[in-house]
This record gives C-alpha cells, sequence and structure tokens, in this order.
C-alpha cells in the first residue's frame, strides 16, 4: 500500500508548490489509475481530415441543383424550348405544380441515403435543410 500515501498526496494538490515535487508524484504513481493523462491542445482534431464535400453548403447546393435538374426532367417533353427560369415560373403557375414538386425532392432522399452509407453527415444536413425548405414552399402554395 505504499501507492497509497502518493494517490492522497495526488488528490490534495493544494499543499504542492513546486512542480517538481508534483512530478515526482506522478513518477512514483505510474501503474496506478490514478496517473492524469496530458494531452495536446490538438487531440480533439487528431485523425480528423479537412473534407469538402463534407460541408453544409455542398449538400445544400446539390440538393437544390438536383431538384431544379428533376423539374426540368419532368418538363422536358412538355416545354423542350424553354430555359430553366421560364420552365420553373410554368410549373409554379401549373396545376401539377404539388406533384412536379414532389417528384423533385425524391432524388434528395436517394442522395440523403448515399451520403448516410458515406457517412458525410454535414452535407446531409444540407439536404435535409433543402428538402424541407422545398416541402415548406410547396406547403405555402397549397394554402
Amino acid at each position: 500500500m505504499a501507492n497509497k500515501d502518493y494517490n492522497d498526496d495526488y488528490l490534495d494538490k493544494d499543499h504542492l508548490e513546486d512542480d517538481e515535487e508534483m512530478d515526482e508524484i506522478e513518477e512514483k504513481m505510474i501503474g496506478d489509475h490514478m496517473v492524469e493523462e496530458r494531452f495536446d491542445d490538438d487531440w480533439l482534431n487528431e485523425g480528423k481530415k479537412f473534407n469538402l464535400f463534407d460541408n453544409f453548403f455542398t449538400g445544400f447546393i446539390i440538393a437544390i441543383l438536383l431538384s431544379v435538374i428533376t423539374v426540368r426532367l419532368v418538363t422536358l417533353s412538355s416545354l423542350p424550348n424553354m430555359g430553366i427560369v421560364d420552365v420553373l415560373k410554368h410549373v409554379y403557375e401549373s396545376s401539377n405544380f404539388q406533384t412536379i414538386m414532389m417528384t423533385a425532392i425524391i432524388p434528395n432522399l436517394i442522395f440523403f441515403f448515399i451520403l448516410y452509407k458515406m457517412e458525410k453527415w454535414k452535407a446531409n444536413y444540407g439536404v435535409i435543410v433543402a428538402s424541407l425548405l422545398m416541402t415548406a414552399f410547396l406547403f405555402l402554395h397549397i394554402a
């Protein structure tokens, strides 16, 4: 029980004025579970690399673009010679707006599950926010 005295000293750090005395106590407690682990300042970021694709705005922009491309593909046969802005205006004023918008959200669902399997969580948040905004826009149009 020689380590018990050192544990008591370790727990009562207030009486220790000298860093050398503290280091001596820690050296004698090497095998004990009371030894304090020391970490570098960047231990939280260890092993994490910056990933351009795993970004909120990347997921958000790709989800919006997927929806716009889907709207264009759905309306391609009925409106072949119109620009994308004119197509979106025409779709907004049409009676099939709800159907087209719900169809445009489906690729976001597929993209969400792809990002989920790849564990790109920040980009997934962007896809969710973009899908919710489009759904809110859809419900506001209905009301």
